[in-house]
């Protein structure tokens, strides 16, 4: 194993599995890349012209930049080549693809935890993920 990819949100499962993922890494030497994924936003309006509407782009923007920042200087701490990128569009299928285009041998992912009612009605990427994604997935609870 000589790459892993774990995808963080800023939730405490997603610190959770960037630790796993931190550990595993520097058991087998690993190099870890973190990435985080920002939701593709519908089509803009007519309201789009306001310079508001950047702001919430700009926002998000910042946050995870900052939560990269946070993330890489705590597996960096633990003595580990660590890279971060921040990707854009649905979360499962993304993470996905940045596995299969950047040759990683594994996916870290947190798991929400959330009951069944609320799994089915709001889904899960960690659950989407492991059904689509051509390299092994940990989910870290």
């Amino acid at each position: 194993m000589k790459r892993i990819l774990v995808g963080v949100d800023g939730s405490p499962e997603a610190a959770a599995a960037a630790e796993k993922a931190a550990e595993l890494a520097k058991a087998v030497g690993a190099q870890l890349h973190i990435a985080y994924v920002v939701p593709r936003r519908p089509p803009p309006g007519p309201e789009a012209y306001v310079p508001a509407s950047d702001r919430h782009d700009l926002v998000e923007r910042h946050y995870a930049a900052a939560l990269l920042h946070d993330a890489e200087l705590r597996c960096a701490r633990k003595g580990l080549v660590v890279d971060s990128e921040t990707h854009t569009g649905p979360a499962a299928e993304t993470l996905a693809d940045v596995a299969d285009s950047g040759k990683f041998d594994l996916v870290v992912v947190g798991h929400r935890g959330r009951g069944g009612m609320r799994r089915t009605l709001l889904g899960s990427v960690a659950d989407r993920l492991v059904q689509i994604s051509h390299k092994p997935v940990l989910v870290v609870r």
